[in-house]
């Protein structure tokens, strides 16, 4: 696990990110001496989809003003910020790269959301919450680097209160095997640990989420738990578990991972 820890901190770690990150936008014509949420959000969504599928997201799940949620996995808090900004969500952020967790901090601050967004540096497999403190968790392909999936979805339903939700997006491993690398979440396989579309339900399942709804890679309806799956929604005891992916499979040929 230490070296699964260490080769993802390595991974994703780099320094001066935020001055990179504004430097980029100012290039592209942005006042970057007045940054705002819409302008960071061009840039800031390190996951696959980028903010449209960050958006659509938050549009599945449905978010109240002043919930209280925990990003499981910011990266440099794009995502925290689109919904401290567009819902008035109040925001506790984890991340396991050092580098990630300063970036988050500075934007949010350069933002005026330092208010709402409180970050840390830490696992999602041992989240730092009391129980029942969240009324959302929400994740965004975070999974694939961990190795331990029960652990992780244990500790979202730990800190979920009655009636709270869970929203993931994941990539699975594909019919045909393991994936050919690099990939963007691994350089090659001794990190990252993809796991099945029946594997990840059945854990979610095992943590005491109830799968009631998942949709086809395409958007069509399915309740088939044998096909891969864009969006999972899922319940137990009044929490609720919605699973996004929208990440593409792997190219024809090219036996690996697909959307779950």
């Amino acid at each position: 696990m230490a070296d699964t820890t260490s080769s993802v901190q390595t991974h994703y770690g780099s320094g001066e990110l935020v001055d990179r990150i504004l430097e980029a936008l100012a290039a592209a014509g942005h006042d970057t001496a007045n940054p705002t949420v819409e302008m960071l959000n061009l840039i800031d969504q390190l996951h696959g989809g980028g903010f449209n599928s960050t958006k659509a997201q938050a549009e599945l799940v449905g978010f109240a003003k002043e919930s209280r949620v925990v990003d499981a996995g910011c990266g440099v808090g794009g995502s925290s910020r689109y919904l401290a900004h567009t819902y008035g969500c109040r925001i506790e952020a984890i991340d396991l790269t050092p580098e990630y967790v300063e970036a988050a901090e500075r934007l949010n601050e350069l933002c005026g959301l330092g208010d709402r967004i409180t970050v840390r540096q830490g696992s999602v497999t041992d989240l730092p919450y009391e129980d029942q403190s969240a009324d959302i968790v929400w994740c965004q392909n975070v999974s694939m680097n961990v190795e331990d999936k029960p652990a992780m979805f244990a500790e979202a339903y730990r800190v979920l209160s009655p009636g709270g939700r869970y929203t993931i997006s994941h990539a699975a491993q594909g019919p045909a095997g393991e994936p050919h690398y690099p990939l963007p979440w691994a350089m090659e396989p001794s990190y990252s640990h993809l796991g099945t579309p029946e594997q990840v339900l059945g854990w979610l399942e095992d943590a005491g989420f109830r799968i009631i709804e998942h949709l086809k890679e395409g958007g069509a309806g399915a309740r088939a738990r044998s096909r891969p799956a864009r969006w999972v929604q899922a319940s137990s005891w009044g929490r609720t578990c919605r699973n996004v992916s929208p990440i593409p499979p792997a190219r024809p040929g090219k036996a690996g991972w697909s959307a779950c």
